[in-house]
């Protein structure tokens, strides 16, 4: 009986030095799974992206269009912040030969070149890269060079760094598969079909604005310093706006000029946007559609409870736009109407998202509405226009709030197509 204790005991101490020595190397082997399974995820969602993005850029959409709609195909819980994304738009035409590019131009869209892998990007051999890619079609066929001359061709570059889901960066074994890349690259469609509409930001314009005047002086005189509740401070001056030009329409715009719109329906005024009748309109609601770039074309399911789905087409709540009266259409259109927010907006929620759009100097679609139809509560689509958002100023008070914003161009590819009634 002594010597079977022993030996049990013996047994016993056996198993947990071999337990002790086979877990650690057991939960990094689990932990490894673990981050290659989020990095393969994270690979397949970028490479969606890019190709959503080439294929609205094929189909006669601009870079910043593009933009947009990488981070409208991303889910909602991947960061978009421009230090971890780098896009670069490329359009080019193949020469006659089909070994070169007879022209080309590459804009980098997005970012800063602050991405592991930005400082390895050869443009050069990128180029090759695409040409490489396009002497073989989708079967793997090898194409001959009458096939690719002239070939008109928009690509997309994406990096992306990713966080270690483990923090598992300083393991030799993953060191670098942090940044993903991902090109797409895509014939232009000889017959454009433009998008049915792009993620839009949660504000209308009306039409008839006019630039802004000097200080003190006109209609729409630029605010004084005081009148800003953010930046707080280093306001822009009026003067830092070298290309503007006071007291121009909208209508004959040009990039630099500046406008000043105040709250409501009337002419030269903004309002802030509801995309759906089957959510409330609350501050909440506009907190969540101001997050940049706008979730006009978000119909994932959030498990919002407030009120009826609205749009036919998903059996949950959605955060997308319906249309009043139409809940099969979900594409904003020039001539639908868009419901407005009309409540108190001045929430902590609201403005932290408007800091940073300013702060980060991002670029915003708006909504220019029609002038020709006015309905109390609800904005007509004339057309889109992006912006930059230089300054607000938010009060409880009806009529109190400004935005000031900054003309960037006319936006001709997204959400153009017109509505037929």
């Amino acid at each position: 009986m002594k010597f079977n204790f022993i030996k049990k005991v013996k047994n016993s101490g056996q198993a947990l030095v071999e337990t002790a020595l086979f877990l650690p190397v057991f939960m990094v082997i689990i932990a490894g799974v673990v981050e290659v399974s989020q990095l393969t995820v994270t690979q397949n969602r970028i490479s969606d992206s890019a190709r959503a993005a080439t294929r609205f850029g094929s189909n006669g959409g601009e870079d910043e269009g593009m933009v947009t709609v990488i981070f409208n195909s991303i889910t909602q819980t991947m960061q978009v912040s421009n230090e971890r994304w780098d896009v670069w738009v490329v359009r080019g035409t193949v020469n006659s030969a089909g070994d070169d590019f007879q022209t080309w131009s590459l804009n980098h869209a997005y970012g800063f070149s602050n991405t592991v892998e930005a400082i390895n990007f050869n443009e050069g051999q990128l180029q090759r890269d695409i040409l490489e890619e396009l002497a073989f079609d989708h079967n793997g066929n090898s194409l001959g060079s009458d096939q690719l001359s002239r070939l008109e061709i928009v690509g997309t570059y994406v990096i992306h760094d990713v966080n270690s889901l483990l923090g598992l960066d300083g393991f030799p074994m993953l060191e670098g598969l942090h940044s993903i890349e991902s090109l797409n690259v895509m014939r232009v469609s000889s017959t454009v079909e433009q998008s049915d509409g792009c993620s839009a930001f949660p504000l209308a314009i009306h039409d008839g604005v006019r630039s802004a005047n000097p200080p003190g002086q006109g209609s729409t005189p630029y605010p004084d310093f005081v009148n800003f509740d953010y930046p707080s401070s280093n306001h822009p001056t009026y003067g830092s706006f070298v290309t503007h030009v006071e007291d121009i329409p909208l209508s004959a715009a040009d990039e630099g000029y500046v406008y000043l719109l105040t709250e409501g329906f009337n002419a030269g005024e903004f309002g802030w946007l509801n995309w759906n009748q089957g959510r409330p309109p609350t501050p909440d609601v506009l907190s969540q559609s101001l997050t940049w770039p706008g979730n006009s074309l978000d119909f994932s399911n959030h498990g919002d409870t407030q009120t009826n789905a609205a749009a036919s087409a998903y059996p949950h709540i959605v955060r997308g736009y319906v249309e009043p009266g139409d809940a099969t259409d979900i594409s904003l259109h020039i001539g639908d109407w868009v419901a407005s927010n009309q409540s108190d907006v001045n929430t902590a929620a609201v403005q932290t998202q408007l800091q940073q759009t300013i702060g980060l100097d991002r670029t915003i679609r708006l909504i220019v509405w029609d002038s020709t139809d006015v309905a109390f509560g609800f904005y007509r689509i004339g057309g889109f226009a992006v912006f930059k958002m230089l300054g607000y100023h938010i009060s409880s008070g009806a009529g109190n709030s400004w935005v000031l914003l900054e003309f960037i161009r006319w936006d001709d590819s997204c959400g153009q197509v017109i509505d037929t009634p």
